[in-house]
């Protein structure tokens, strides 16, 4: 095998990596109400293994009524990011329940912001996914400042086809 080969394998994986994370992303979007209120103008922008980031542009819509970041738009999309991630991992297309979710509040985000939300599958294993999620803000210089720090655990036995 060539290494001009073994590049377009690797290439080839990755979009087919990213295709499966976004027909995963329309999917959650059409079927969930809350998903399709809050979330339909997010945008995945890289997908890794384990890993994705997605971008929203805040509106106000996802604000509070001190006119920054409501928490559960936040809730909302650490659920939404989490899956993509699992999904990221081994191509799921079903990515369980939660069990637990923990969030951190660090600084704010207003209406005509965008928000970079970058989710990682640290663990998934037969029965439990462990996923860690940052959503922050980029400011005038586009440098990524913190806004929300995240943890959730999901139920994930019977997701995966073997």
């Amino acid at each position: 095998m060539t290494l001009a080969g073994t590049s377009h394998e690797q290439d080839a994986a990755a979009a087919a990596r990213t295709a499966t994370v976004h027909a995963l992303q329309q999917s959650l979007l059409a079927k969930s109400p809350i998903y399709g209120l809050i979330l339909s103008d997010i945008q995945l922008t890289k997908v890794i293994p384990g890993t994705v980031t997605l971008q929203l542009k805040l509106s106000a819509t996802h604000l509070n009524s001190k006119g920054s970041l409501h928490g559960a738009v936040s809730a909302t999309l650490v659920d939404f990011v989490t899956g993509l991630a699992i999904c990221s991992h081994d191509l799921r297309e079903r990515t369980g329940a939660s069990v637990d979710m923990h969030l951190s509040f660090l600084s704010t985000a207003k209406a005509g912001d965008t928000v970079l939300i970058h989710s990682t599958a640290e663990r998934v294993g037969g029965s439990l996914a462990f996923v860690s999620v940052r959503i922050n803000k980029l400011d005038e210089d586009g440098d990524e400042v913190p806004v929300t720090l995240a943890r959730h655990s999901k139920y994930v036995r019977g997701t995966k086809e073997t």
